[in-house]
């Protein structure tokens, strides 16, 4: 069976007003896996995504905090989407935050539901496995000290 590493795979930028010096961003990569408990309760767990088979679901996250004692603004992350996976729908999170989508290796940047792809001459919306990129950009500054989470969920193929 086809395991992948995914530590390796999984990239970050960061980038924002002068104040980014005092930002810190750190990525967690877990896979994630639904435990039935013997009265056939479901709980989601999450661990480390040390190996992964394809069908697994792997949750991308970045956690951030702002290290200075000012606000920071025109904070913007963005997590490129590893090949080897496909993006799931609705997955995105993060609180007061704009989310945009690219197809194109990050050049261009759309709402998911604007996000298309060239085929045979014509436009059509784009998979969940044609998306290269997601970007957050913070709608509000982040306070001294402050700290937040961006995630996405995905698929190995």
């Amino acid at each position: 069976m086809n395991k992948l590493t995914l530590a390796s795979i999984a990239l970050l930028q960061l980038a924002a007003s002068p104040a980014i010096a005092a930002m810190t961003a750190t990525q967690v990569v877990e896979k994630e896996t639904v435990v039935r408990s013997a009265a056939g309760v479901e709980t989601v767990k999450r661990a480390p995504a040390d190996k992964v088979t394809p069908g697994e679901t792997i949750v991308y996250s970045i956690k951030y905090k702002n290290d200075s004692a000012d606000s920071a603004s025109g904070i913007v992350l963005v997590m490129p989407v590893p090949k080897e996976v496909s993006y799931v729908e609705g997955s995105v999170s993060g609180n007061d935050t704009n989310v945009a989508f690219s197809a194109d290796g990050g050049k261009t940047y759309v709402a998911r539901g604007r996000l298309t792809v060239e085929e045979s001459g014509a436009s059509r919306p784009a998979r969940g496995d044609e998306i290269t990129h997601i970007r957050w950009t913070l709608s509000q500054p982040v306070a001294p000290k402050g700290e937040g989470e961006i995630s996405y969920k995905a698929i190995l193929r």
